[in-house]
């Protein structure tokens, strides 16, 4: 980590409108949940689908943390700005490493995947190195980060498919956006992200979904790197869900924000 200021990076980009709840032990940052308590400064940080970066913005800001950011699609990776607590590398995440071809999403939105999803209409495709999780942590010299934020379109699946047991037990916690929203009612998918959840209780992490009825904000928790009081499970398990999903109803019928 270099000198640079936390004021300095938060004032490097306007990324709170991303950010909510920011003074709880749970914030949500461009819509991932995540427990604050084991973040600090030097706390590793892994961005994966980081869009311009955003969320390690935030968690750079507010915490201090030292941020790898993958990104696959080149419009989004080059307006990625680099920092003493942020480093980029152009990579789409999934299940094997190598080159991939990267479709790229016909909506105006800058963002591709490496299968079709859902009923998204696709134009260009763009040749990007693919990584695993396991060749990635390797790459970036993340032996056993704090915090994993997934949000790779679909390519989740074959990522933690791929992904050994050991390096999953690696990881604090991870805040994951599956994208079983994109295709409701498809079995096939609903039980593959059954399947990821089921094998990562099997590893002793907690599991809360935050999203309902979809998996849209996923946190798993390592047991093993953070032990969590009966009491505390019962709040992230429901109380908070609820809470907020109550919240946003009332804000939307009220026309205040999302």
């Amino acid at each position: 980590m270099n000198g640079t200021s936390t004021n300095k990076l938060a004032g490097h980009e306007d990324w709170r409108s991303e950010a909510a709840y920011l003074g709880h032990g749970a914030p949500e940052i461009c819509g991932h949940t995540f427990l604050a308590a084991p973040l600090g400064p030097g706390s590793i940080v892994v961005d994966l689908g980081g869009s311009t970066a955003a969320f390690s913005r935030a968690i750079a800001a507010q915490y201090g943390c030292i941020c790898h950011v993958a990104e696959a699609t080149a419009h989004n990776f080059q307006r990625i700005q680099e920092s003493g607590h942020l480093t980029k590398y152009h990579r789409a995440l999934g299940g094997a490493d190598g080159p991939v071809d990267l479709l790229i999403a016909d909506e105006g939105s800058h963002w591709g995947s490496l299968a079709p999803l859902g009923g998204t209409k696709y134009g260009a495709s763009e040749t990007v190195e693919g990584a695993t999780l396991q060749g990635f942590l390797g790459e970036i010299g993340a032996a056993a980060p704090d915090l994993v934020k997934v949000d790779i379109e679909g390519a989740e699946i074959a990522m933690f498919a791929a992904a050994p047991d050991e390096t999953l037990r690696s990881i604090g916690q991870m805040t994951v956006e599956f994208h079983d929203f994109m295709d409701p009612g498809n079995k096939r998918v609903a039980a593959e992200v059954a399947t990821v959840k089921a094998r990562l209780a099997g590893l002793d992490f907690y599991c809360f979904q935050f999203s309902h009825p979809h998996n849209g904000d996923v946190l798993f928790v390592n047991r093993a790197r953070l032990e969590l009081p009966w009491v505390r499970r019962i709040w992230y398990g429901s109380g908070l869900k609820y809470g907020r999903g109550m919240a946003r109803m009332v804000a939307r019928r009220l026309g205040v924000g999302g």
